[in-house]
């Protein structure tokens, strides 16, 4: 791991900043060795939007379905007949990573000469030059294996956790342990570290990103637009089982690889998520109330990341409600690590590859 944390310039190559961005966009690779895969489910207008921001830079395009209840296939091979359609069967659980795989696998038998893979969900609207911008950096930069960019917020405005998914997206720009699910692939890469993990409901990316780096190959983050995306949440019961999964899928990760990442991140959502309140709470009374002075400790946190936003220019009241979410989250992540902790021990497997 201690590789990923050299600057851009020690890995021998430049830092995103460094990049460019004012010289011509111009793709340096042939639709024959470009690809795209699209995951979805149930994405309505979404979808139409998605495939419909894909332009003729690209030799084929993959639309993955998990079983979608709406006419999204349907929808796909009436107004897009040229992308292959692939329908994940039920008989094994569904999962974006499960789909990425399969959408891989279709990608390269109809692309021999495939190169580098564009990975998009169906939700999400690539922007005009992303393309080329990506790929021209993975032209340029051989030991790089994953690229992507800057993911926004469709609707940033519409309520808290629209905002909250545009803050999540705003990453700082350069070497990075992960990317998120939205990215550009060298095919190589893909396929030295095996894709991605199909037993992992979320956080699959980042799993995969770390076995990426241990095959070889760097991750960047590049400054320039992405893609746009629509989180279409409006319920907090939506973004407290979104909070759940991740913590399971941080522990499921910890349990694959005994890293420090994932060990860092388990560690703080069962620190602050079970073990504070925990004996805050339950040591009150041998204490006579003196345990619950601990409950300090979540006012402390959340001033520490609401700092660090305003560090990075977020406007106050985005800082103050990013904070609140993260502090929220250490609880619905502690759960997260729970039901996996428990789950593996009836199963005793977790995911492992």
């Amino acid at each position: 791991m201690g590789r990923l944390r050299r600057t851009a310039l020690e890995c021998g190559y430049p830092s995103a900043a460094m990049t460019d961005t004012t010289e011509p966009v111009i793709s340096p690779v042939s639709p024959e060795q470009l690809g795209v895969v699209i995951i979805g489910r149930n994405e309505g207008v979404l979808l139409r939007r998605s495939l419909g921001s894909v332009d003729a830079r690209v030799g084929t395009v993959v639309y993955v379905d998990s079983a979608s209840t709406d006419d999204s296939v349907a929808l796909v091979r009436r107004e897009f007949p040229d992308a292959v359609v692939v329908e994940l069967t039920t008989d094994r659980p569904m999962s974006p990573a499960r789909g990425r795989n399969e959408g891989y696998a279709a990608l390269k038998q109809h692309m021999p000469q495939l190169r580098y893979v564009q990975f998009i969900d169906g939700d999400c609207e690539l922007h005009v030059d992303w393309l080329s911008v990506a790929a021209r950096y993975l032209e340029q930069h051989a030991h790089v294996g994953v690229v992507a960019g800057r993911l926004r917020e469709r609707e940033r405005e519409r309520n808290v956790y629209h905002r909250l998914a545009d803050m999540e997206w705003d990453q700082p720009p350069g070497v990075v342990e992960d990317t998120g699910g939205i990215m550009m692939v060298r095919a190589e890469a893909w396929e030295a570290a095996g894709g991605q993990n199909a037993a992992m409901p979320a956080a699959e990316e980042r799993e995969f990103c770390l076995r990426v780096s241990e095959a070889g190959y760097g991750i960047v983050r590049l400054p320039d637009d992405m893609a746009n995306h629509d989180i279409d949440m409006a319920q907090l019961r939506e973004w407290w089982t979104r909070s759940v999964r991740m913590g399971h899928a941080y522990a499921q990760g910890l349990w694959i690889h005994r890293d420090g990442y994932h060990a860092r991140r388990v560690a703080s959502l069962v620190a602050y998520g079970a073990v504070l309140p925990g004996v805050a709470v339950g040591g009150a009374l041998p204490s006579l109330g003196m345990s619950l002075w601990l409950l300090a400790g979540y006012p402390r946190l959340w001033r520490k990341i609401e700092r660090d936003r305003r560090a990075r220019g977020d406007r106050r009241d985005d800082a103050r409600l990013y904070a609140t979410a993260n502090v929220v989250n250490k609880l619905a992540g502690a759960l997260g690590v729970a039901t996996f902790v428990t789950k593996t021990l009836r199963e005793g497997r977790g995911g492992r590859r």
